[in-house]
């Protein structure tokens, strides 16, 4: 398809309940972007917390939201991801105001413990939500305008936040978390506005073998095999990837590659022009090719990109930046192929009832890697080894690519997307 025909679909797909969805879900990110990787720095530096603690804060979150991602999924099969978002983005929007009043560690892990829960309550969802409302067949439009929109408001909210924020006047913490939370509350009216959409969907019986004795649940959707080897492959994809892009790129840039810091910004301003920029054209080339292909493609751009990126330490710093920045704009590059493809391979394999589930198993994958990604980054970096680990972190990525491919012989075209491509 052309990108003017893409364009063309995306001003399709961008009516009704997903284009409200969309505006919603673009204020969230603006409100991300404004306090993105500023908790343990407001914690210690403007609070007082030791670092150590304030560190725990983020741990304590990643771990509550692996534990709430299964009871989420199971929530939005039973009551809707309507009012589950509607709960989510509440608890949200009311931890993001309390924290701007934290002044202590036991409050900073009570506020953060609101927040965990009301985060996993949202990604998931938000997945069924719109698979619920768009068509099968615009599903990879409507990821990848959502993921795009919340790339952009991302960067909008980063370069607010960076205009705002000084460390010298706590005041300015406060006002741009009590922003956060407004962006917040126009998601949740947003999302309440709905009615009608985002319901539980009953189960359709006949459609599922031996359904009348199966009560079907997490016990279905964990023997399914193609779910299992998704959620396999993305967590090996996201552990190499995107675990490793936040756990260990900024400190690789200042310590291993000793780049000033000012550069980090610089990095994921890039990483969000680049996929605003190439999202439509991404979005245009790989409609109707195979999606377990697609991931293999992302593996070996996010590969690439960490390889290229281990040539940056002992090169001239000039030189160095710009090597780092084409990796950056490569890593972009794969994000964009991903968007459009992973949500709609799992959306595509999941059953109406059940699709709660199968959006909150590869949404944990997220939360695990966001785990085990710097315990590699933290032993190698950490020993003078960052060239090391963004080779081995390369390889990573390539092998998960692979892996992927064992996709294909468990789906059906239509799933793996093969069949979109011939009928057009």
């Amino acid at each position: 398809m052309s990108t003017a025909a893409t364009v063309a679909d995306v001003r399709g797909v961008l009516r009704g309940p997903f284009r409200v969805l969309v505006a919603g879900r673009l204020f969230d990110a603006i409100g991300n972007g404004m306090t993105l990787s500023l908790l343990v720095v407001y914690l210690a530096e403007v609070r007082g917390i030791p670092i150590l603690i304030a560190s725990l804060v983020l741990t304590w979150m990643a771990v509550l939201g692996m534990a709430a991602a299964p009871l989420a999924g199971t929530l939005t099969d039973r009551f809707g991801p309507r009012r589950v978002i509607l709960v989510a983005v509440a608890l949200e929007c009311v931890g993001v105001a309390l924290l701007s009043q934290v002044t202590s560690a036991g409050s900073a892990f009570a506020v953060a413990t609101l927040m965990a829960i009301g985060g996993a309550g949202i990604w998931g969802p938000i997945s069924t939500f719109t698979a619920q409302i768009v068509p099968e067949e615009k599903r990879p439009t409507a990821f990848a305008v959502s993921f795009m929109c919340l790339n952009l408001g991302l960067g909008i909210g980063g370069l607010i936040g960076a205009a705002v924020v000084d460390i010298s006047r706590p005041e300015t913490f406060v006002t741009l978390y009590l922003l956060d939370a407004a962006t917040y509350a126009f998601t949740w009216v947003a999302v309440a506005s709905l009615r009608g959409h985002g319901g539980p969907v009953p189960r359709a019986d006949s459609d599922i073998p031996g359904a009348g004795a199966e009560p079907g649940g997490w016990r279905v959707a964990l023997g399914d095999r193609r779910l299992r080897r998704m959620v396999a492959a993305s967590l090996l994809l996201l552990t190499f990837g995107y675990g490793s892009l936040e756990a260990g790129l900024a400190i690789f840039v200042t310590d291993t590659a000793r780049l000033p810091e000012g550069v980090i910004g610089i990095v994921w301003l890039v990483n969000t022009a680049m996929i605003v920029v190439s999202q439509l054209f991404v979005l245009a080339w790989v409609r109707g090719r195979s999606r377990t292909r697609m991931i293999g493609l992302v593996g070996a751009l996010w590969g690439a990109s960490w390889l290229i990126l281990a040539l940056v330490p002992g090169i001239p710093a000039t030189a160095g930046v710009v090597v780092l920045l084409a990796s950056t704009a490569v890593f972009a590059l794969g994000e964009s192929v991903w968007s459009p493809t992973a949500p709609a391979l799992v959306n595509a394999i999941a059953p109406d009832h059940l699709r709660g589930r199968y959006n909150s198993a590869q949404t944990l994958t997220w939360s695990v890697s966001a785990a085990l990604a710097p315990v590699l980054s933290g032993l190698l970096i950490g020993a003078g080894r960052g060239a090391l680990w963004a080779a081995l972190v390369g390889l990573g990525c390539l092998a998960a690519g692979a892996y992927a491919q064992t996709l294909r012989n468990v789906v059906s075209a239509e799933e793996d997307g093969r069949e979109t491509r011939v009928s057009a």
